[in-house]
């Protein structure tokens, strides 16, 4: 289910999304063991890194349009998005629950 639509984004994001680092997410499951109670859930870090990129942005555009005063710039708004972009870089197989083999 396509839940944003298509997106557009900024070409330094699509360079990271192009980084074997990033491409990586494509195996990593964003919803851990639940795929095993819910075998339709089939949410990936590499959609959900991709998602929160956007919204950061949008999110960001409202603060900057709704309080000029913080002098929110377009590069204010790629770093937040970039930071979203790569949140979920570290994470291992299943989620948080693979935090317990680190520990």
């Amino acid at each position: 289910m396509c839940i944003h639509g298509q997106i557009t984004l900024p070409p330094l994001l699509l360079a990271v999304i192009d980084t074997p680092q990033f491409q990586r997410l494509r195996k990593l499951k964003q919803l851990g063991a639940a795929e095993f109670v819910f075998p339709s859930a089939t949410h990936t870090r590499f959609e959900h890194s991709i998602g929160v990129a956007f919204k950061a942005g949008q999110i960001l555009r409202a603060i900057r349009d709704d309080q000029p005063l913080l002098n929110i710039d377009d590069r204010d708004i790629l770093c937040v998005q970039l930071a979203g972009l790569c949140h979920d870089l570290g994470h291992g197989p299943f989620s948080h629950k693979f935090e317990t083999f680190l520990r």
